[in-house]
C-alpha cells in the first residue's frame, strides 16, 4: 500500500490524497481518497479485518515504503516491510494515468481527478489479465469472470 498525493486540485469532495492498496497474489486493488495522510490508518484499520473476513486467510504483512503513514499500524495488526514496493508504485502511476487520460480525452475539469482514479481502479480490477496465470484480478479474488456489459464510456451523459 501507498498514497499519492498531494493533487494539484482538490477534488470535488475536498480530497487531495489516495491510498491505493494492492493484494500482492491477484493484483486486486481498493482506492480511498483522502483530505490528510494521516487518514490512512483509519481506512486500513477497517479495511484489514474485512479481508481477513472475506478471505479466511490471515494476513501476514503489509509492504510499504517507510513513508510514515502506516508506522502505528505494525503493534495493532501484523508486520510492515518498508521495503521499495513496485507493484504499488506501478499501480499508481497507472491509475492516475488512466484517470487523466480519460479526463482529457473529454475536456473534464480537474477537479473530478478523484472519479477519474475511482473509474480506472475498477476498470483494473476487471480487465487487466495477470501473465502466468491468464485471468483477471477480479477473477483471482472472486472465483467467477466479471460482468462487463454495464460499463459505459468514461464521460458519456447520465441521469440521477
Amino acid at each position: 500500500m501507498d498514497t499519492v498525493g498531494p493533487a494539484r486540485v482538490a477534488s470535488v469532495g475536498g480530497k487531495w490524497y489516495v491510498l491505493v492498496v494492492v493484494d500482492d497474489f491477484s493484483r486486486f486493488s481498493w482506492v480511498f481518497f483522502m483530505e490528510s495522510k494521516d487518514e490512512a490508518f483509519g481506512f486500513v484499520r477497517d479495511l484489514v479485518p474485512r479481508l481477513r473476513n472475506e478471505s479466511h486467510k490471515a494476513m501476514r504483512a503489509i509492504r510499504g515504503d517507510n513513508g510514515g503513514e502506516f508506522e502505528t499500524l505494525a503493534p495493532v495488526f501484523f508486520s510492515i516491510y518498508p521495503t521499495a514496493n513496485g507493484v504499488v508504485e506501478c499501480k499508481n502511476r497507472t491509475l492516475v494515468e488512466m484517470s487523466r487520460t480519460m479526463l482529457d480525452e473529454h475536456r473534464t475539469p480537474r477537479r473530478f481527478w478523484a472519479e477519474g482514479v475511482n473509474t480506472a481502479c475498477y476498470i483494473a480490477n476487471r480487465i487487466f489479465l495477470r501473465a502466468f496465470l491468464g485471468k483477471t484480478s477480479f477473477e483471482l479474488r472472486f472465483g467467477r469472470q466479471p460482468g462487463v456489459k454495464h460499463l459505459r464510456a468514461f464521460g458519456c451523459g447520465c441521469f440521477v
